[in-house]
């Protein structure tokens, strides 16, 4: 029986991901940068963070608005069609 997910799977992903957070990504978890986070917590610019929210909702609000769009005009031909077939 061929299972997509396995333990093997799991572990080989969560060994992967240590891997690439210990090459890539050292000082995510030192001291310093933990202390450094800290004392410059009070000067941190939100601006990134306004372009991610503004991103996101944009993409969220795009989605929703052509979705709309798409059922209001199927409903519209739904509604043509079943007059046209009367």
């Amino acid at each position: 029986m061929n299972r997509p997910f396995t333990i093997r799977h799991i572990l080989t992903t969560a060994f992967l991901l240590y891997i690439h957070l210990q090459l890539y990504a050292p000082n995510v978890a030192s001291a310093q940068y933990l202390t450094a986070a800290v004392e410059t917590a009070g000067d941190v610019k939100m601006t990134p963070f306004y372009w991610i929210v503004g991103i996101v909702g944009g993409s969220i609000a795009i989605t929703l608005t052509y979705v709309g769009w798409k059922k209001y005009k199927g409903e519209e031909t739904k509604e043509s069609n079943k007059d046209s077939n009367s």
